[in-house]
């Protein structure tokens, strides 16, 4: 047992005393190398990489590796692992008496004494260990380390340490993986960066800077990246999935890289290293909601109308009303047809509106429809409404000849099955052979298509002698050849045109050709100002429409001729309505100026409304049988406006004020055009814009400026024109200083403003119109407010004050006052009018009486008074505000500027 624990003791000291020795040696062989390893270590920590230039920290590394790895072969060739023998023999060393080597002796003498003696000599060998130690190694260290550098380096890296704290990692992780792109030119990198959004966002690029993080964009973004390198960079993007992409060379020499961004990604570009990084944040683009606010009805002529409201993040792009049949044909149990509806601006991000659709001529008109409402955004998503049924309304047709025309355009486009396959004949090759199979397509088309043309053989049987109407004959033939012909259901669906030409004519005579035209114009029109069409195009389809008005106009003068009209009744400017410069009087040219200067300055729902209000005066157009002489039209005067001393008292006193309140009235607008030309620096008189180079000079018994005809001839703005514009109305011109005599155009502007308001004070005076009084005529009593008369001489005479100060642009204020004050009365004076004429004549409730355009002539219809039409000055602001964008548009030498610029002028 002894000898065991003296074994153990022995081998713990050898063991000891070999840790030592191999320390030592490897102290010895790799002293330099950990030296060097400390001091690279310590730089790191304080930071000296990042201080100096990446390609100065490059190299630094690079030296570091290299000088490690030679010392690292140094160390090894040098070192020289000690062995236990080794050990052994240092411990030993330590006594004379050699007690380790000793222990391994063995007795030569195996006698009883000598046994004694060994075992005497064995345990002084083993207490002579207790006296062995491992040797000490100072001496050697000193030698070889005489600066004590081993317990130096190790407090200076850990002091260090602990005042680099959170950075020391961070700054040992980049001194042992520098940038080593940059020893080849790359941190001159300069990675250029944006983003564009879709176009349907409308918003602008984005453009990245350099540590820009946590971008927001919208998703389905392009990102581009451009970029000067020696080689082709990649683009790393990490998303849930990574995705890298080379860069493509540029024709310039530069490389780029574009990509879209669908989710959350860290962009990053890559050239020995990553050169840039960026995080964006994809927003996600929600489809579009839509629904009904009122559910569809039928309204005037037939017209669809509903209320609807949609909005979209970025914007509506499209509308659409779907329609399904609530019972739908076996064949095609998912048929759909879907309508456009129009919208109230380019691509609304929030809107509402009443559409009014004309659907008769769908061909499920007058079935049980099961309607929905469609919404599409920039990005094509669709969101859908509740359905709702309704019945689509059908035109009624009354002749015999357009319900047959209509009974058979609804077979055919109510087949949904297609043609059969006709076919093939192998014999048609040879000669002489017959392909009666395709000669008979009427075999292959579908059941209803065939009931169509039994339909169309049954109606034209000997229809030359029993039709009246050889057009109407031969119409149907053409269109019994159409499906005869056709070998498609696209093809047997081209009579649809012809029968509802057809139906129409039958109908509604030679108006409807017209009528069709006047609506194909106005679409096209509220289309280009719905889709942001270009000046030019607009303008083009402005006079389109106005061509198209004054067809419909003569169509309809023509057919009232037709229908007992002796002769074409005068507008209310004294001139034929028929082929006459003006389309139906003073108000109808004054919408049309409006009309045409709401297009040219971008208000684009005001101008569709003004359009609408328009075209529904227009197809409410009325030609009635006139008083005595059989002539005239609702709301307008007839042969007894020849013969003013037949008109009753009452009557003539209110004709006679009307006349003269109408002349003040169209003189003072006048007024306020030359008024604004001064403020323009233009000379009184002229126009700017496209009409120029008109001569705007008045002259007696002529047009003014404005396009009026000389006083007395008629009314402004909803006014009705007075009776008897011949001598009595000259001589009025005369007393008031306004005829031949003396020009209203003649001196200056306050002088002319003068005048005016003598006029308006002389009027007053001869009516017994005082201020805070009452009328003094029985006639007027009522008629005339003559607080509002008051008002109007006020405005007038502070028009004429700021005209003398030179203050161009109160005087535009004060005369714009003067002018509305004016128009009211004027329309007050003409409701009063209708009102007597209409109970004189006996038509009943004066509330009922029609104008010219089918409107109530007590001013109760829709005459174009619900649009907020913008004045005169502000259309010319608008117009001057177009025209600076456009100057800076072609000024601008910035691309982002132009590019600005320009989505604004497609915008407005």
């Amino acid at each position: 047992m002894a000898d065991t624990d003296g074994m153990k003791a022995i081998n713990a000291k050898v063991s000891a005393t070999w840790r030592k020795l191999t320390l030592f040696a490897l102290g010895r062989a790799f002293w330099p190398l950990c030296v060097f390893a400390c001091l690279f270590i310590a730089m790191a920590l304080a930071g000296v990489f990042d201080r100096v230039q990446p390609a100065i920290g490059a190299v630094m590394t690079l030296v570091f590796f290299l000088g490690g790895a030679l010392l690292l072969l140094r160390g090894l060739r040098r070192y020289d692992a000690p062995t236990r023998q080794s050990a052994l023999e240092a411990l030993d060393r330590q006594s004379d008496l050699r007690p380790l080597t000793s222990l391994t002796d063995r007795p030569a003498d195996p006698s009883r004494g000598a046994q004694t003696l060994w075992r005497h000599h064995r345990a002084r060998l083993l207490a002579e260990l207790g006296n062995l130690h491992p040797p000490s190694l100072s001496a050697a260290w000193k030698a070889l380390d005489p600066y004590f550098l081993r317990a130096i380096l190790p407090a200076a890296l850990v002091a260090i340490a602990v005042i680099a704290w959170s950075d020391a990692p961070g700054r040992v992780y980049r001194a042992f993986a520098p940038d080593y792109g940059a020893l080849m030119g790359a941190d001159d990198m300069v990675v250029e960066a944006w983003i564009t959004p879709p176009e349907h966002t409308g918003r602008a690029p984005i453009f990245l800077k350099p540590g820009l993080n946590d971008v927001r964009i919208p998703t389905g973004s392009e990102v581009t990246l451009r970029t000067q390198a020696p080689s082709a960079p990649s683009l790393v993007m990490k998303g849930h999935k990574t995705h890298r992409q080379a860069f493509v060379a540029t024709p310039d020499g530069a490389y780029e890289a574009k990509a879209k961004v669908m989710e959350d990604t860290r962009l990053s570009v890559r050239w020995w290293g990553a050169r840039a990084a960026w995080r964006l944040l994809a927003s996600p683009d929600d489809p579009p909601t839509v629904k009904f606010v009122a559910i569809p009805s039928i309204g005037k002529q037939d017209r669809v109308e509903f209320t609807w409201s949609a909005s979209d993040d970025y914007g509506v792009t499209g509308l659409e009303l779907a329609i399904s049949l609530r019972e739908p044909n076996p064949a095609a149990p998912d048929a759909e047809d879907r309508v456009p509806v129009p919208l109230p601006g380019v691509t609304p991000t929030e809107g509402s509106d009443t559409a009014q659709l004309d659907l008769t001529r769908h061909r499920w008109a007058g079935l049980p429809v099961n309607v929905r409402l469609i919404a599409t955004d920039g990005a094509g998503q669709e969101g859908t409404s509740k359905s709702v049924p309704f019945i689509l309304p059908e035109k009624l047709f009354l002749e015999p000849i357009a319900r047959v025309a209509q009974e058979v355009r609804v077979t055919v486009l109510r087949e949904p099955r297609p043609y059969a396959e006709l076919p093939k004949n192998e014999d048609a090759l040879h000669q002489g052979a017959l392909n009666t199979e395709a000669a008979n397509r009427l075999a292959a088309a579908p059941p209803d298509v065939q009931k169509a043309v039994l339909m169309l053989d049954a109606i034209t049987y000997k229809g030359e002698q029993y039709m009246p109407d050889l057009a109407a004959f031969f119409a149907f033939r053409t269109a019994r050849g159409v499906l005869a012909a056709a070998s498609t259901k696209e093809e047997a669906d081209a009579v649809d045109p012809l029968l509802w030409a057809l139906a129409l004519k039958s109908e509604y005579g030679s108006s409807a050709d017209a009528l069709r035209r006047l609506e194909a114009a106005r679409k096209a029109l509220e289309q280009a100002l719905r889709d942001g069409a270009s000046e030019d195009e607009i303008k083009r389809r402005m006079e389109a429409f106005k061509e198209a008005a004054s067809n419909y106009l003569a169509a309809k003068m023509a057919e009232a001729i037709a229908n007992g009209m002796q002769d074409a009744p005068a507008n209310e400017d004294g001139q034929q309505s028929a082929g006459g410069p003006n389309l139906g009087g003073q108000d109808f040219e004054d919408m049309l100026k409006a009309l045409q200067d709401l297009t040219e300055t971008g208000a684009t729902d005001q101008a569709r409304q003004l359009l609408s209000d328009i075209t529904n005066m227009l197809q409410n157009l009325e030609f009635q049988k006139g008083g005595a002489g059989g002539k005239g039209m609702p709301g307008m005067p007839g042969e007894q406006a020849d013969n003013d001393e037949d008109l009753p008292p009452e009557e003539q006193e209110l004709t006679d004020a009307m006349k003269r309140l109408s002349d003040i009235l169209r003189q003072q607008r006048q007024l306020n055009d030359d008024t604004l030309a001064q403020e323009r620096g233009e000379r009184p008189g002229q126009q700017s814009g496209a009409d120029s180079g008109q001569q705007q000079g008045q002259q007696p018994g002529g047009e003014d400026p404005s396009g009026d005809q000389q006083a007395g001839n008629g009314s402004q703005s909803g006014e009705t024109p007075g009776e008897g514009s011949g001598d009595s109305q000259s001589a009025d011109n005369q007393q008031d200083g306004s005829g031949p005599g003396q020009s209203m155009t003649e001196g200056t502007l306050a002088e002319r403003q003068a005048r005016l308001g003598e006029l308006v004070e002389k009027l007053a005076r001869e009516k017994g119109l005082g201020q805070g009084g009452e009328a003094g005529d029985d006639a007027l009593a009522g008629r005339i407010d003559p607080d509002a008369m008051e008002d109007i001489r006020r405005a007038q005479r502070q028009a004429e004050e700021a005209l003398n100060r030179g203050n161009s642009r109160s005087a535009t204020r004060n005369q714009e006052q003067a002018t509305q004050l004016l128009s009211e009365q004027s329309r007050e004076l003409a409701k009063a009018l209708d009102a007597i004429r209409a109970a004189r004549n006996g038509e009943g409730d004066p509330g009922n009486a029609k104008d010219p355009f089918g409107r109530n002539a007590s001013g109760s219809g829709s005459n174009g008074d619900n649009v907020n039409i913008p004045d005169v000055g502000e259309r010319q602001r608008a117009k001057d505000i177009l025209d600076e964008l456009r100057r800076r548009y072609n000024d601008a030498e910035d691309e982002d500027e132009r590019e600005y610029l320009r989505r604004l002028l497609e915008r407005f």
